[in-house]
């Protein structure tokens, strides 16, 4: 089974700017942590085209993967794949090896420490799942 997570924060104000007025409430930024606070409360659908929709949900703030195992997890991070064959090892967890090719793309700032820091965290609950399993 292949698919792919994507997480769009914000959608609101996508689906603002795609029909170019108003047509759902946005929130605010926090002033806090400088994300933004959900505001919608339930699933509205806004027609683009004949039998084409876009729905606007509630935001949530987790969620949990249980069909991916730990050493495949970099395959659906798109935006980090393509520095996979740059790594010395295949089976690179890019983790703690050190000439890993993704580890190199932030170095260059190619891919954002941030984003990275999302891999990781997945990583490591993926594999404390694992364990447990065991």
């Amino acid at each position: 089974m292949h698919f792919q997570v994507i997480l769009v924060f914000g959608k609101s104000t996508i689906i603002n700017a795609i029909f170019d007025k108003e047509v759902t409430k946005e929130g605010e930024i926090s002033t806090k942590n400088k994300k933004g606070k959900n505001t919608t409360t339930d699933i509205k659908l806004y027609e683009l085209d004949k039998d084409t929709y876009i729905a606007d949900t509630p935001g949530f703030s987790s969620f949990e993967i249980t069909e991916i195992e730990s050493s495949n997890l970099d395959k659906y991070f798109i935006d980090l794949k393509k520095y996979i064959n740059e790594c010395e090892f295949v089976g690179c967890t890019h983790i703690k090896e050190e000439e890993c090719g993704i580890k190199k793309g932030i170095k260059e700032g190619k891919i954002s420490q941030e984003r990275y820091e999302r891999f990781c965290k997945i990583y490591n609950e993926l594999k404390e799942k694992e364990a447990r399993r065991w």
